[in-house]
């Protein structure tokens, strides 16, 4: 279960990047996700060839949010997230320091 977690990035960065974020778990282990919003997702990735359309593919540790990021908002969808099970499918294990 999720005990804490530290957000990695500068909030003030996410119509343009990911936020990383990274999970502490109550039996120690840590782990990584990142959230990102529309217009972020707008603002990255790759080009599909021959447009000015981005692509995404690969990702499954992106956690999208469709509204502006901040620590109370992450933390709600961490938790929801980690009460239906699946935090772990969400999220990458961190090896240890």
């Amino acid at each position: 279960m999720l005990s804490s977690f530290t957000i990695d990035d500068d909030l003030a960065a996410q119509e343009t990047g990911a936020i990383e974020v990274t999970l502490h778990l109550d039996a120690g282990e840590r782990r990584w996700c990142y959230f990102i919003t529309p217009g972020a997702l707008a603002a990255c990735g790759d080009f599909v060839s021959g447009s000015n359309v981005r692509f995404h593919y690969g990702a499954p540790h992106m956690i999208v949010m469709a509204g502006h990021l901040d620590r109370v908002l992450i933390e709600r969808a961490l938790r929801d997230i980690d009460a239906r099970g699946d935090l772990a499918k969400c999220s990458l294990r961190l090896e240890d320091a």
